[in-house]
This record gives C-alpha cells, sequence and structure tokens, in this order.
C-alpha cells in the first residue's frame, strides 16, 4: 500500500465536514491539495469513497467503512510518538493538548508548566481552536485531549465534567448598575449589549436571553474576546461572559466591572473531551493533573468559581 497518513487525514476531515472547502478551512490545507490526495486515495484503494449530493459530498458505503479504519489506523500512527522509558517511573513521550480559544490563555500555562516540572520527559504540544476544529482534531488523531464547554459534543467522544460556569455580566465602570450586588437582564434590555459571536457560542448566550424572555440589543459583534473586554470597559456597551479572570481590567488598563446576574440561567460546564478508546500513560497522567488543577471551585487564571463579589482593578 502506497497512501499516506496525509491522504488519510484529509479523507477524514472531508468526510467529517460534508465538502472539500470546509475541511480545507479546518485542516489549514488548499481545496485542491485536499482533493488531489483523496482522488490519490481512491485510486490507490481502488475504492468510491464519496458521492456529490445537492447538500455537499457524501460517503458510499465503502468510504464508511475506509473512515472507520482510517481513524483507527490516525489514532495508532499517533500513539507511536508516545515512547515509554526505562525507568517505569518515568514518563516519556509526546502529546497533543487542545483548547477553545476562549479558555487557552486562562489555562494552558499553568497546565502545562506544573505538568511539565511533573513529568519533563514529555512534550506537550498545545492547539488552539474553535469547537468544531478541535472535535476534528481529535478524530483524525491530532489531539489526545481537550479542554472545552459541553456544546453540541458528539457522542463518540467522551466528555468529563470538570466545572459548572454561572454566566456573568461584565460592565464598564461608571455604568449605571456597576454598584448592584446582582443584575437582572430585563434591567439591561434596551443597553448596547455586545456578542461573542464565535461558533456554538453565539447560541449559548443569546439563549440566556431567551430563556429570561428577553431579547439583546446587540451593537457589536466580535470573535475576540480581548477585544469584547475592551470595548465594554470603555462603555460601548455590556457583555456576558463564563469566564472571569483574576486581571480584572482590559488589555489598555481600563477596569471592568463583573456582576452576577440575578437570573434563574444555566451554567456551562467546562471539562475535558477524550476519545472512547483506551488511553495513553501520558494521556492518563495528564488528564489526571488537569483533574487537580480544574475542580467545581477553582480554575487555572480566574477568580474562584461562584465568588460573586466584584472587586474594581485600575
Amino acid at each position: 500500500m502506497r497512501y499516506t497518513f496525509k491522504q488519510l487525514e484529509y479523507f477524514v476531515a472531508v468526510a467529517e465536514c460534508g465538502s472539500i472547502a470546509r475541511a480545507a478551512d479546518v485542516v489549514h490545507v488548499t481545496a485542491p491539495s485536499i482533493s488531489a490526495a483523496v482522488a490519490q486515495l481512491e485510486e490507490e484503494l481502488s475504492l468510491r469513497l464519496f458521492v456529490r449530493q445537492a447538500n455537499g459530498l457524501q460517503l458510499t458505503p465503502s468510504g464508511r467503512e475506509v473512515l472507520e479504519r482510517a481513524k483507527s489506523v490516525l489514532a495508532q500512527a499517533h500513539s507511536l510518538h508516545e515512547v515509554g522509558s526505562a525507568d517505569a517511573d518515568e514518563l516519556r513521550g509526546k502529546i497533543a493538548l487542545g483548547c477553545l480559544l476562549t479558555l487557552a490563555p486562562l489555562v494552558l500555562p499553568q497546565i502545562c508548566q506544573t505538568f511539565s516540572r511533573l513529568h519533563p520527559g514529555v512534550s506537550v504540544e498545545l492547539m488552539e481552536g474553535s469547537q468544531d476544529q478541535l472535535i476534528g482534531a481529535m478524530r483524525r488523531g491530532l489531539a489526545d485531549l481537550v479542554l472545552t464547554y459541553d456544546m453540541h459534543l458528539p457522542p463518540d467522544l467522551r466528555f468529563e465534567k470538570l466545572a459548572a460556569l454561572p454566566p456573568m455580566v461584565m460592565l464598564c465602570a461608571d455604568h449605571r448598575l456597576a454598584k448592584a450586588h446582582a443584575v437582572d437582564l430585563k434591567d439591561l434590555a434596551q443597553d448596547p449589549y455586545i456578542l461573542l459571536d464565535l461558533p456554538l457560542s453565539r447560541d449559548y448566550f443569546l439563549a440566556l436571553f431567551e430563556k429570561a424572555g428577553l431579547a439583546p440589543t446587540i451593537r457589536i459583534r466580535t470573535t475576540s474576546f480581548e477585544v469584547l473586554r475592551t470595548l465594554v470597559a470603555n462603555d460601548f456597551g455590556y457583555s456576558i461572559a463564563v469566564v472571569r479572570p483574576k486581571n480584572e481590567s482590559a488589555l489598555d488598563g481600563t477596569p471592568i466591572i463583573i456582576r452576577p446576574i440575578s437570573n434563574l440561567l444555566p451554567a456551562l460546564n467546562m471539562g475535558l473531551l477524550s476519545r472512547k478508546s483506551a488511553s495513553s500513560p501520558v494521556a492518563l497522567a495528564l488528564k489526571k493533573h488537569v483533574q487537580t488543577l480544574i475542580g467545581p471551585n477553582v480554575m487555572p487564571g480566574m477568580h474562584a468559581l461562584g465568588d460573586a463579589e466584584p472587586s474594581v482593578t485600575s
């Protein structure tokens, strides 16, 4: 057989995305390169893997069988990076840890620093991305563990809850509700709202207003959490977040006020995503370490969860 791992990886990406164009966005490779790789794989296997339909590419029966085997081959190939040490007490190898974009700056530095001190023989490779990108990377064997939220997760992956993050309101220091003990969303209904416009995240935040029987007055949409924080701090509008960084100032130094929401709203579960197959010793060690750092009341880079008493930093 003369197929390559790259061909398998691109084939899996197309199968999961349903089109070559979407797969190209996920794996950051040009569409012609992916198309050529899939065609070469079909030629090598003497199989037709896809049929073109109005809504995109559809796997053939043979394609579905190849997909399952390709995922298994990629996962096994990735595990070869983990080479055991002659000393059974010392872990060696590589592990790929993925994390949602908005969480990564807060949690990854401490996790990686403390884990590397405990296991200096392990190289931790980091990957940040959207929910779809991280799920795709895990299915293709490019990520071993992923830190993310419980949002639209597929049944073929395992999610283990670490903490529940309640939604909170972010306000500028001069806002009329900045000194309130808690904020009712109806008191903000006419205020301009700044939406974190990321896939799935936007659905969660907009659903909070729907649950409260309200519709936000969206003024600005942004895909950057730091841009959002800076806009709030400079009185462009208010926003809602489930993470509360220890640094309660925007990047330009302007303070941000955090207030709990008085409405009864669902928290967002944060946890570890992994494959359901047996984990390697390195993956198990990293998972155990993350579980010591993140729990119901604590998370790296954030104030104690459930600590609703805000402070102002300048």
